[in-house]
């Protein structure tokens, strides 16, 4: 039999363990889940991928990364399963709600208790206990308030939304700018090359006499001013990695893995401009919440119109009173039985301090106020898209007027040189040919970059943004370059030689990007 006891107790003991090592397991996993954002719920189609460790990581990897461990949005994820769980709380409110009640009371005063053996006593106790359920059958505040908790709820997931997309945006700006930076710098160092060589060009004519100092002066202060240039540059693309590295938990890019030609812009029209404003009403994630909070604002109006209407409750008691009476050390106690109740219950509400007129004048223009902000916020995401929308158009504008200028300066640059070398040109032409050249190829790539920068910001303000046009950026940044020397196709915005540049027309391409 004790060994029946004891195998008895070491089963149950084994199975508690078992219990308790599940419950540790799921409530550690519910702890990574929490430090592990599930970005499956803002970004679908798409699993983090392991950087490859030959190439830079991709956009995606770089955006993913930022939401797997940014804390803000991890606040705003956290405020969302706060939000989520107050409508179950609201529901609960239909529930029947049951209590128990357990009390003594003391009293003083004379009494003749008739057909008993008990003097006439000073003191005299009572006691009872009960139970009592209550169902609420009709009360509009209660559906009120569930309404207003899936609003809340809903005006949460959009906050956390433009969390999100202001995160994607701000990596895409910042991705792009070490591009651009880039390619500034290795446009650079390219004339700093031609200025090193019309240096040498110069002091061998002073050499034989055919120039002044003056012209190789000149050369020597041109190729230190780039060189601070170069400083310059180099140190904001070094600022701009490290701030990419701390939004991604430690990840960069190598601007050099990426090849593109910068000819192929984004597909957006004039007359585009209507479609895009239609989707702020919609698709707005900041119009979104203000709209929400606005649909709060006007449920605690109706909620304080209701205030005085009636709510009706089903009841049911149960109760028994003890009756000790006290004297001289002895007690005599009058049993009485359980008694039971059970009923409807109407209750109106006749006056208090929330139902007063200030009350109602102050939730009335809170309502009046939050319509406002619905308003302005409207106002100001339009005027914010139509801003970013005319940026994108001009620097279209601006790209195809400086491909243009590019080949006129390199006509300019190449007539030059030839002039300086029969005495027709000085040198400060020549210098000046040059810098035309890469001023207009640095404004140009300035440019392009813009527009892309631009347009994932049209697309974030106007709530269309998604993963894909992340993947398809990051798949135009990385083109292979071809060996067409007839198209201008630039590594970073890298000259080709002038004799092989042939004017082609910049093409759009990505409509739906």
């Amino acid at each position: 039999m004790k060994i029946v006891q004891l195998s008895l107790k070491k089963a149950i003991k084994l199975f508690l363990l078992s219990i308790s090592w599940t419950i540790m397991s799921q409530s550690h996993a519910q702890i990574a889940s929490i430090g592990n954002i599930k970005s499956s719920e803002i970004i679908q189609k798409n699993q983090i991928v392991t950087p490859n460790s030959n190439s830079s990581p991709s956009l995606l990897e770089l955006q993913q990364a930022t939401i797997s461990q940014n804390p803000e949005l991890k606040a705003r994820y956290a405020s969302n399963d706060s939000a989520k769980s107050n409508i179950d709380i609201a529901k609960t409110a239909w529930y029947p709600n049951v209590s128990m009640t357990i009390g003594k009371t003391y009293g003083r005063g004379e009494g003749n208790f008739k057909n008993t053996n008990v003097v006439p006593s000073k003191v005299n106790e009572t006691g009872k206990m009960g139970f009592s359920i209550t169902q609420n059958l009709y009360d509009p505040t209660i559906k009120f308030d569930i309404e207003q908790a899936k609003l809340s709820h809903q005006a949460s997931k959009y906050a956390l939304s433009q969390i999100h997309d202001e995160l994607t945006n701000r990596i895409v700006s910042l991705f792009l700018d070490i591009l651009v930076n880039q390619a500034q710098i290795d446009l650079l160092k390219r004339q700093h090359m031609a200025v090193d060589a019309q240096k040498i060009q110069a002091q061998k004519s002073f050499d034989v006499g055919i120039v002044s100092i003056t012209d190789v002066k000149e050369a020597e202060a041109k190729a230190d001013k780039i060189r601070s240039q170069l400083a310059a540059l180099e140190w904001q693309l070094k600022t701009k990695q490290q701030e990419l590295a701390i939004l991604t938990g430690g990840l960069t890019i190598n601007p050099t893995d990426y090849h593109s030609s910068t000819k192929i812009l984004p597909d957006i029209k004039a007359e585009d401009i209507e479609q895009w404003q239609m989707m702020i009403t919609d698709q707005n994630m900041a119009v979104q919440q203000a709209l929400v909070e606005y649909q709060l604002a006007k449920l605690d109006t109706k909620k304080q119109d209701h205030q005085y209407y009636p709510k009706v409750q089903f009841v049911v008691e149960n109760s028994r009173n003890f009756e000790p009476i006290t004297d001289a050390g002895h007690k005599t106690y009058s049993n009485n039985k359980w008694e039971w109740s059970a009923g409807v219950q109407l209750n109106i509400n006749l006056h208090n301090t929330n139902t007063n007129s200030a009350q109602t004048r102050k939730i009335r223009a809170e309502e009046n106020l939050k319509y406002q902000n619905y308003l302005v916020a409207k106002e100001q995401q339009t005027v914010e898209l139509n801003r970013t929308f005319y940026q994108i158009l001009s620097s279209i504008a601006e790209y195809q007027g400086l491909y243009a200028a590019d080949q006129s300066a390199r006509t300019a640059l190449s007539a030059n040189q030839l002039g300086y070398q029969v005495g027709m040109r000085t040198n400060i032409d020549v210098l000046e040919a040059q810098t035309k050249v890469y001023e207009a190829n640095r404004d140009k790539l300035v440019a392009w970059y813009d527009s892309w920068k631009n347009y994932i910001k049209l697309n974030q303000i106007a709530g269309t943004l998604t993963s894909e046009q992340l993947i398809q950026i990051d798949n135009l940044l990385r083109q292979t370059v071809g060996n067409d020397t007839n198209a201008d196709i630039d590594k970073f915005g890298m000259l080709p030689s002038i004799s092989t540049i042939e004017l082609v027309a910049p093409t759009s391409k990505y409509k739906n990007l």
